[in-house]
């Protein structure tokens, strides 16, 4: 005859149960949110935030800049304006100059 558990073990159990099934849903979530970045990610990279089209990448005086040939836009990566902060005071009138139209 098996041995009935008392309510502490039942409790005790439930809530391991809960937990691991509390952890596996948090572990999915994680790998679903991870996977919509990538997919996001992979969708967008080098695309212009303003119109959507491809980006293209000039270097100019050791500055990386995403440019959009469709709507003008100039697009900086992170650490780019600081990097352009710390050249020639000239810099930003050179830069302009070369994407102007």
């Amino acid at each position: 005859m098996p041995v009935k558990p008392t309510d502490s073990e039942e409790e005790y159990f439930a809530r391991q149960e809960a937990e691991r099934r509390r952890k596996l849903a948090e572990e999915r979530q994680a790998k679903l949110a991870l996977e919509e970045r990538e997919q996001a990610r992979t969708l967008h990279f080098m695309r212009c935030p303003k119109c959507g089209m491809q980006l293209e990448e000039i270097t100019f005086s050791e500055v990386r800049i995403d440019k959009c040939f469709n709507c003008g836009g100039i697009w900086l990566d992170d650490g780019e304006l600081e990097v352009i902060r710390k050249k020639e005071a000239g810099f930003v009138g050179k830069l302009l100059s070369v994407f102007r139209q």
